[in-house]
């Protein structure tokens, strides 16, 4: 399919500073506890999951890890009516990720990458701000390092990013990875008397 006729190629042209994209979504989207806190707190408009899979749908019963909490968050965001967040989910069956090369976006999900898939040089093309890597026991991690890109522990804190399925064999193992774009800077994170510490790990980890 020619990227210019590829329906999710045309959406990010238009709404990508506005959305978060999760690539490789799967058939069913689930646990995406994570990806609804990025979007509200980057304040965007649009949940975009996007896979080759022929069909993909919410799955009602594991949509979130916390249902409650992320209801409740839901429910103050769209003022009410948290049923609106449907009204800005789009899904993009049928789409090769490669084909999104160079549709800059907000911020963009990989979760449970399968092995050999490697992303990186499509994921810097679409310039997030943020990328997020979870449920990584047995995947396929993308590594941003030297590419415009740092870690950044201070962000999973700000957005009250909760791992899931931590690996309890290594104490601190968090079971995601928050990629943080050199000049998406945080007048939160300037102020840090212990920001140089930080800053001298992100030299060393990515």
């Amino acid at each position: 399919m020619n990227k210019l006729n590829n329906p999710a190629a045309t959406f990010l042209r238009e709404n990508g500073h506005a959305s978060i994209v999760s690539l490789g979504c799967g058939r069913w989207i689930n646990r995406i506890d994570n990806h609804l806190r990025l979007m509200l707190e980057l304040n965007l408009t649009f949940y975009a999951g996007i896979d080759l899979e022929a069909a993909i749908d919410p799955d009602a019963a594991d949509l979130f890890m916390d249902a409650d909490s992320m209801n409740s968050m839901l429910e103050r965001h769209y003022r009410g009516r948290p049923e609106d967040f449907w009204k800005s989910t789009k899904f993009f069956p049928g789409t090769p990720i490669e084909e999104l090369k160079g549709m800059h976006c907000a911020a963009v999900v990989c979760q449970r990458v399968l092995p050999d898939c490697r992303w990186e040089e499509i994921i810097t093309s679409m310039n997030p701000k943020l990328v997020l890597q979870e449920d990584l026991h047995g995947c396929e991690r993308q590594q941003l390092r030297g590419q415009q890109y740092v870690r950044s522990w201070s962000k999973i804190r700000q957005y009250g990013l909760k791992p899931f399925r931590p690996w309890p064999i290594f104490p601190g193992e968090n079971n995601l990875v928050l990629w943080q774009r050199l000049d998406f800077g945080n007048e939160q994170e300037g102020g840090s008397k212990f920001r140089w510490l930080e800053r001298l790990c992100q030299s060393f980890i990515g």
